[in-house]
């Protein structure tokens, strides 16, 4: 068996390291965020002085249909799909979640940016911004983990 020349050697390295950060540079990491969750935090409609819509303490189911997606139930207000990467998860185009809104009744808020991002294994921060009519409602909270996919 001929000995790889340095030339090899060189070559074989570049296209391991070549093969090693395109493997850390995929997207992904959605069974990280798999779990059941309690929401702290509201949603403040930003119209006509109307009160937030308080959302602590309800619960949010997290699935994944593959390692780059996230399909998330917000306590039977929407289920909304959402793209990973690494770890925070964006909400995908065109999708509403119906809101009961003081003095306005059931209300369907287009999202316009809803981004999830894991703070540590069992927290995950919320930012959402949407809009209806005239309003551009905004939310921020916090899911705490209750048990993940396996529990």
């Amino acid at each position: 068996m001929r000995r790889m020349t340095p030339r090899m050697l060189q070559l074989v390295l570049f296209v391991a390291l070549a093969m090693g950060a395109t493997a850390c540079s995929t997207k992904g990491g959605a069974e990280k965020f798999v779990g059941s969750w309690i929401y702290a935090g509201a949603i403040n409609p930003n119209c006509n002085n109307i009160a937030a819509v308080d959302l602590t303490g309800d619960a949010v189911t997290i699935t994944a249909p593959d390692s780059s997606h996230l399909r998330v139930d917000l306590a039977g207000y929407c289920m909304i799909n959402f793209d990973v990467d690494g770890f925070s998860a964006n909400a995908q185009g065109g999708q509403s979640c119906t809101f009961d809104i003081p003095m306005l009744g059931p209300q369907a808020i287009s999202i316009t940016k809803w981004t999830l991002t894991m703070t540590g294994d069992d927290v995950i921060t919320s930012d959402f911004n949407g809009s209806i009519l005239i309003c551009f409602p905004t939310g921020s909270g916090t899911l705490t983990r209750q048990s993940d996919a396996g529990a």
